[in-house]
């Protein structure tokens, strides 16, 4: 791996960060330089929210700044975004806003993948990869609560609560009422208490917080206690006392005006600390925490992390990363339908992909992309055999246990496991027709290879165990391997069958033979 520099942007709720690194040849990193913007790009109170003009008109003025700094550097940019993005109707709007006018590509993350990035940005600043962490994050429009240990996820859950989004629901007045404070308390409790069983018996032995709420409270605690302010916040820690004096203190300055002139509270921060308090506070009544470690390392960190491990997986081809790998077993777990011919179908697609690398010409992730829709092209049969293709979509799509892949990943995936039987990609496809033409390029190639490999396994019996795949001008001839004394007469059919999506995309004739056994 050549080193190469990397700026990694975590598009929030609240605030755009972005971190500038230099990657070194061993997979190590070194800061460049970070920057931080409070946007407000969203309100972040509930789906049916948009970016208002406003503020997509910050988000573009924050990006083009950070674009520049990731140029001075010569940077790759990897942007990411959360809550206030994922959740807004015309997400789609400002996304193609800011690739077409800053050249930016913006992936949409989900709530899950944003709490597994932030641990694994949190393991880049504390020394706790050995610990069981319970990690809190509390954003703008949402909460992130994970429980991990040497680097494996136990627990992660992402609710919709945050400092701006309870804020905009509860506190719309000035003064603040003791019934706002008392209705939001109640709120939270309500969307915690669910979680409780489940990180109580994983017993956490060290609880850290990161994000803004957290940083400002911790200082906040520190000018409260008139201590010296220490150079970095990370690794400092303050106490559940502590946490409830900070929690008077806010109650006591109940206007915006009073909140302003606190000890060590930011002005930006004013409007909407008293909601982020509450949310802390009432994580740490109903977890007994009563001790939290501040971590200055989070999500952007943890983008940084996760590019470099993909950055790595492309110097060599092989399977589907570890993470990726479980969160696909855990959906095909829940779902295990045809297991014999879904291994082997899958088996065959990585031998496909493999032999063809030089016609179609795609990187590691693509062939991630095409294990990951092998494996779960029938899961929709969970649902019902009749269009078991489109269920298995719908699976794929709207899964949480998608982990390590973003909005945009799962979509292709599950686009190429809904194209494996049945029609061929068309334009009056909506979800197909909402791609860029690259992805969608990719989708039926991908598409193309699994169509084939499934029909090769129409058997059910493993009968064709490998291939080779030989050139003769335009005609492209699948060499088959078959099992001694298997007829694979309905195999060769049904590959005959399906092999148009791959004869088009690739623009070749397509012929299957036996290989002789002697």
């Amino acid at each position: 791996m050549h080193e190469r520099n990397l700026a990694a942007i975590d598009m929030g709720t609240n605030s755009f960060h972005i971190i500038i690194v230099k990657v070194k040849e061993n997979g190590s990193f070194e800061s460049l330089g970070k920057e931080k913007e409070s946007v407000r790009l969203g309100s972040g109170s509930g789906p049916a929210e948009i970016i208002t003009p406003d503020a997509m008109e910050r988000g573009m003025v924050c990006l083009d700044r950070f674009k520049k700094l990731a140029d001075m550097d010569k940077a790759e940019i990897r942007a990411v975004a959360t809550s206030a993005v994922r959740e807004a109707r015309n997400k789609e709007d400002f996304l193609k806003r800011v690739e077409d006018e800053l050249g930016i590509h913006v992936e949409i993350i989900s709530g899950y993948e944003e709490a597994r990035l932030i641990y694994f940005g949190i393991l880049q600043g504390l020394q706790v990869f050995d610990r069981r962490v319970m990690m809190v994050d509390i954003g703008g429009g949402s909460t992130e609560i994970l429980i991990g240990e040497k680097g494996k996820v136990l627990f992660a859950h992402s609710l919709k609560m945050g400092a701006i989004r309870l804020t905009d629901k509860f506190f719309n007045g000035d003064p603040d009422e003791p019934s706002d404070i008392s209705q939001c308390k109640m709120y939270v409790q309500s969307m915690l208490s669910p979680l409780k069983k489940a990180i109580e018996s994983l017993k956490p032995d060290i609880i850290i917080g990161s994000s803004g709420t957290i940083q400002s409270i911790a200082q906040m605690v520190i000018a409260n206690k008139k201590d010296e302010p220490p150079r970095s916040l990370n690794n400092y820690s303050f106490t559940n006392s502590e946490l409830k004096k900070i929690r008077n203190l806010l109650n006591e300055a109940n206007t915006l005006k009073k909140r302003t002139r606190i000890p060590g509270l930011e002005a930006k921060r004013a409007d909407i600390i008293v909601a982020g308090s509450i949310i802390l506070e009432e994580i740490f009544n109903k977890f007994s925490i009563k001790e939290m470690i501040v971590s200055e390392y989070a999500l952007r960190e943890g983008i940084i992390f996760d590019s470099i491990q993909k950055w790595k997986g492309d110097e060599v081809i092989h399977d589907l990363s570890n993470i990726r790998l479980q969160a696909v077993n855990n959906l095909f777990d829940a779902f295990p339908y045809e297991k014999e011919h879904v291994y082997h179908t899958t088996k065959l697609c990585t031998i496909m992909f493999d032999e063809l690398q030089s016609l179609h010409k795609c990187n590691y992730s693509a062939r991630e992309y095409l294990q990951a829709a092998a494996m779960l092209h029938e899961v929709g049969f969970g649902i019902s055999h009749t269009s078991h293709h489109k269920h298995s979509y719908y699976i794929i799509k709207n899964s949480e246990l998608m982990v390590g892949f973003n909005y945009e990943e799962i979509e292709i995936i599950a686009l190429i496991a809904r194209y494996h039987r049945k029609s061929m990609p068309k334009p009056k496809h909506q979800e197909f027709n909402k791609l860029n033409f690259q992805q969608q390029v990719l989708v039926r190639k991908l598409a193309g290879i699994l169509r084939i490999a499934d029909g090769l396994d129409r058997g059910r019996q493993g009968s064709v165990q490998d291939l080779k795949c030989k050139f003769e001008k335009d005609n492209l001839i699948f060499q088959l391997d078959v099992k001694p004394d298997y007829d694979v007469s309905i195999e060769t059919w049904s590959a005959n069958q399906k092999k148009d999506l791959f004869a088009n995309v690739f623009n070749l004739k397509v012929e299957f033979e036996i290989m002789d056994s002697k």
